[in-house]
């Protein structure tokens, strides 16, 4: 069997009715080897599987090549047929086709109201609809047309839906005579109870959580769309059908509010993204037509843009898909008065062409923000089901500070993960014996111990009861928190600090002091609001150097639980105009998406020097460093924690209230804060009776606790050394005292002695007291 013949389709001449419109012109050729004869109907099919019914027609023109079988579709037809100009189509004869006749037709006023001066209307178009309709051959769904009033008034019009009683119908070809009726969607008394437009349309929370909100909204804007509430019609002055814009960071639910719109009874969902463009500009900008046209054709309906900065950008990136935000402007705009929604998800509304965000096309602007802790329970609860209890998830839910939904998600399954592990290692107690070609193929399996007993006929018990629910723990999540991060934080490669307050000795009062500012926002913010305070927005640790500042700040963020990003301030500037503010920019950018998170600025001198004193780039620097801190935009949610040695050379605008608001002084450890930070690093040392921590204590007087650090690894140090001597010379077993070996291995007396003999301190008198008079106001320097 030979293979159809492939035709080439074609432009014809344009034509401003509906006349002609659904004629298929061909050669007088191609006519005969398809057997049709002018009038006839004929099916056209293009290669994506869509199909279309057309008149045969013969083509005047002799100027196309016969033997590229070319086939002239005017604009109509091939908005309705979905092809383009230059596709391969293939052409079949209907045998015993016959146009069907049209008993009622509805259509809707698609016309720009804007453009038109209604105080001119003659209020006739029902008629008016129909003299344009019946001078045509033939009509169909989906397509528009023009009628014009005895002023010379002309509005736009499209064919929604056709009703007819001939089996004949199923060509999808209709005729409009003097026995046909129309009706405007509009009017309430035209439509019937079984149009499509009385049907509840509405969003569920199933699935979802912390979105009932913003539910809610899209649910108020359905009701719009369908134009009725509590049995009264909406006025004409209501635009129902304004677009919406979902916009917020990645993975807070977006796309899968937009999937759960799309489960709604709508006649039609269209999509329209990068994957259903895939053309030049030209050529995807006549795809946006066709399925705005397809849309409006089946209502009620809802098209459905996501990543809508992708097709429509301010800075478009993919030249393949080009900007169509022109050609989302014209359709956005003739859908007014109809039955259609457009709702388009963005990550930032500002990444998206102004002329989108308009009153007349997207209209509604809707945020779906990173969950707040009730948020993130909600969306806990919903994702484990009855694999975890509802306290379990208000646990998890209190400890993911800026976790989006897909975080969550991904921390979840991961806990599910470690929870199925757990259950396979306890009910996985069995192994198949590995037999030898010698032994019986007819001996069964040894499992538990037992002979003849196959695994399928292995016991019960409460532990492997196969029906029984998995429950996910709260150890689960402990794992799972160790290997997911909120999306926020992804771009920085940054280890959590494992340090405690109990590894700082000494830091009672600072301990105390960091607790109030970092969880009295989290946990009593509404005891601050009712004496209306204001969470602390930054802490400046300064002192002498190996005094704990670094160590303080990382213990913070270890007791709190909090996100944390570490910056040492000489890691932002760069020799490239502009790299070093935008670096900063950034930082604060990340730890405002992951709030409520750290910042904590090492070395801050480096980029926070007095502005007299410094040169243009740090003084631009410290200019973007002071506006992100305390600018127009707010810095919510985020703590500032920064360390100097040297907080004479500070701007002081940066130490003012709003920015820096405590000073904390790190001053060299006391006696009993020496003798703590003794305790901590020799607890897990052998020492040997003669070490007294407290002599020890009294004898690091004016060392930091850095210095006193390395003052305990010299010891071990000395220790070490004696233990390889033991070691690694021969001795007579008979004649070995072990008690006395066991003794020589352990730090002693003398093994300090030589340690403090060796150390340095760092520390002076004087730079004590100038770090004393600079924090009782002083300007001395160091």
């Amino acid at each position: 069997m030979s293979e159809p013949t492939a035709f080439t389709v074609r432009p014809s001449p344009p034509t401003s009715s509906l006349d002609g419109a659904f004629r298929v012109h061909l050669t007088a050729k191609d006519l005969d080897l398809l057997g049709l004869k002018l009038g006839e109907l004929c099916t056209l099919h293009s290669g994506d599987g869509s199909s279309a019914v057309g008149i045969a027609w013969r083509s005047l023109d002799t100027s196309q090549k016969p033997q590229l079988h070319p086939v002239k579709l005017s604009e109509p037809m091939r908005d309705s047929f979905g092809c383009k100009l230059g596709s391969q189509i293939t052409i079949k004869k209907i045998n015993n086709g016959k146009i069907a006749h049209a008993d009622r037709v509805v259509v809707i006023d698609v016309s720009d109201n804007d453009k038109i001066d209604l105080t001119k209307d003659d209020k006739s178009w029902k008629w008016r609809c129909g003299m344009a309709l019946g001078n045509v051959e033939a009509i169909t769904t989906g397509v528009a047309f023009e009628a014009s009033s005895r002023k010379g008034l002309r509005k736009r019009f499209l064919i929604e839906h056709i009703e007819s009683s001939e089996a004949t119908a199923a060509t999808g070809l209709y005729v409009f005579d003097d026995r046909s009726q129309i009706a405007l969607q509009d009017e309430e008394s035209e439509v019937t109870p079984e149009a499509p437009i009385t049907r509840s349309i509405a969003v569920t929370s199933e699935g979802i959580g912390g979105l009932n909100k913003q539910i809610e909204l899209l649910n108020k804007r359905l009701s719009r769309l369908i134009g009725d509430i509590r049995g009264k019609r909406l006025p004409p002055q209501v635009q129902r059908n304004g677009g919406i814009l979902l916009y917020g960071p990645e993975g807070t639910g977006k796309t899968l509010l937009l999937n759960h719109l799309t489960q709604a009874p709508w006649k039609k969902v269209v999509r329209i993204d990068q994957s259903a463009l895939a053309g030049t500009t030209s050529k995807n900008q006549v795809s946006v037509r066709n399925l705005f046209a397809e849309a409006v054709a089946h209502q009620p309906s809802l098209v459905i843009m996501d990543n809508l900065e992708s097709i429509a950008g301010t800075q478009q990136r993919d030249f393949t898909v080009g900007n169509l935000a022109p050609a989302l402007v014209a359709e956005l705009d003739r859908l007014r008065n109809t039955h259609v929604l457009v709702v388009a998800a963005a990550h930032n509304p500002n990444d998206i062409d102004k002329s989108l965000r308009t009153p007349g096309r997207l209209r509604y602007e809707i945020e779906i923000p990173i969950p707040d802790m009730r948020a993130r329970i909600q969306i806990l609860k919903v994702m484990q089901g009855e694999t975890g209890t509802a306290e379990l998830a208000e646990a998890i839910g209190e400890r993911t500070h800026g976790f989006v939904g897909q975080d969550l998600e991904a921390l979840f399954n991961n806990a599910l993960e470690h929870a199925l592990d757990r259950h396979q290692d306890t009910t996985t107690n069995w192994l198949p014996i590995q037999r030898t070609d010698d032994e019986s193929q007819s001996q069964r399996t040894l499992v538990n111990g037992m002979e003849n007993c196959s695994i399928d006929d292995r016991p019960r018990t409460a532990d492997t009861d196969d029906d029984a629910d998995l429950q996910v723990t709260l150890a689960d999540y402990e794992k799972a928190l160790l290997e997911v991060r909120p999306t926020a934080m992804r771009e920085i490669f940054l280890e959590t600090p494992k340090v405690l307050w109990s590894d700082i000795g000494g830091s009672g009062d600072v301990k105390k002091t960091l607790n109030e500012v970092v969880e009295w926002p989290l946990k009593f913010e509404e005891h601050m609001q009712a004496l209306s305070l204001t969470p602390q927005k930054g802490i400046l640790f300064y002192g002498p150097p190996g005094c704990s500042k670094t160590l303080t700040a990382k213990a913070v963020a270890t007791e709190s639980g909090l996100n944390f990003i570490a910056v040492k301030g000489a890691e932002l500037t760069s020799m490239y105009v502009g790299e070093s503010e935008r670096s900063v920019r950034e930082v604060f950018r990340k730890a405002r998406a992951a709030a409520p998170s750290i910042i904590f600025f090492d070395e801050i001198d480096s980029i926070g020097s007095e502005r007299d004193s410094s040169g243009t780039k740090g003084l631009n620097v410290l200019t973007t460093l002071l506006n992100e801190m305390d600018g127009i935009e707010s810095l919510k949610g985020v703590l500032v924690l920064a360390a100097t040695n040297k907080p004479e050379v500070l701007d002081p605008a940066l130490l003012r209230p709003g920015r820096f608001d405590s000073l904390i002084y790190i001053a060299p450890p006391s006696q009993s804060a020496r003798k703590e930070i003794l305790r901590i690093r020799t607890r897990s040392v052998p020492l040997a009776d003669d070490v007294d921590i407290e002599d020890l204590s009294e004898r690091t007087e004016g060392f930091s606790g850095a210095e006193i650090v390395e003052i305990c690894l010299n010891a071990c140090r000395a220790a070490m050394r004696r233990r390889v001597e033991i070691v690694t010379q021969p001795r007579d077993a008979d004649v070995v005292d072990q008690g006395a070996i066991d003794e020589l291995m352990k730090v002693s007396k003398p093994d300090f002695d030589t340690a403090l003999a060796t150390a340095v301190r760092r520390i002076t008198p004087e730079m004590t007291e100038g770090y004393e008079h600079w924090r009782d106001g002083l300007t001395k320097k160091l």
